[in-house]
């Protein structure tokens, strides 16, 4: 196996199977087929996320993983990618060290021009009020990453809180996870880096449930009014608290649903 790939939302199976010949590929009789590219831990990879001029290189990579819907979104290529990898590429690493070298590698996804990602039924909020609002509520809301933690909350952070961010069409949510049997702050731990990219149509997708997912472009508009209202809300709430909205956070463009 190569120590380094490249990755392409739109493209079809069958191209990078001609690039990567040696994926795995397994295909389930639901017309689902899985493609991945695996590298051990003594040899990691390198993936490099191909969007324009905003491409992004990810080191000490283990795993890149995408699939094809045989039946509903072949005609899109792949819609989605996630690659696993280390922070750095020893497997345990002191805590602080992947609290620091984590915040370098979103200052890097920053520079090359993606913007924060808020979800749309979540108050905007940046810095200090977003952290302890999901510190207070859900890891699930996520963090702001040009807000570096100090090591008491960095080891605070659940394992799976994101950092989302978005550019020319396509959506990255970044998130750890920390091995639960190294949590002594005194010694080494292990992390996970998770990096799960998304197309826009499979992000907005996302907002229709399983059901719905054939009739999408029907369902989201309504979701997206309902998400909104929510939003609303939770900022009304906050502010009667004297917590600050971030006023100059915009949301991503919403595509056409024709």
């Amino acid at each position: 196996m190569t120590n380094s790939a490249s990755i392409k939302l739109g493209e079809s199976a069958k191209a990078f199977i001609e690039r990567y010949p040696q994926a795995k590929v397994v295909r389930q009789p639901a017309g689902i087929d899985f493609y991945s590219l695996r590298w051990s831990t003594g040899s990691p990879g390198m993936v490099s996320l191909e969007n324009g001029k905003n491409a992004l290189a990810v080191e000490h990579v283990l795993s890149t993983t995408t699939s094809e819907d045989q039946a509903e979104t072949k005609q899109e290529g792949f819609t989605e990618f996630n690659i696993n990898a280390g922070i750095t590429a020893p497997e345990r690493i002191p805590h602080d060290e992947a609290r620091l070298k984590t915040y370098v590698i979103l200052r890097g996804i920053l520079d090359a021009g993606w913007q924060q990602v808020i979800e749309r039924s979540e108050p905007r909020l940046k810095g200090k009020a977003r952290q302890d609002y999901t510190f207070a509520t859900s890891n699930l809301n996520g963090l702001d990453a040009t807000l570096v933690p100090t090591f008491e909350e960095w080891m605070r952070v659940e394992s799976r809180t994101p950092w989302s961010f978005y550019a020319n069409g396509v959506y990255l949510e970044v998130s750890f996870t920390r091995e639960p049997t190294l949590t002594d702050p005194t010694k080494p731990g292990a992390y996970l880096l998770t990096y799960n990219i998304k197309t826009e149509t499979e992000y907005f997708r996302g907002y229709a449930g399983p059901d719905d997912r054939l009739r999408w472009k029907e369902v989201v508009p309504k979701e997206l009014v309902k998400v909104a209202t929510l939003r609303a809300q939770k900022e009304a709430e906050l502010k009667a608290k004297g917590v600050p909205i971030d006023e100059s956070y915009k949301d991503p463009p919403v595509p056409s649903f024709k």
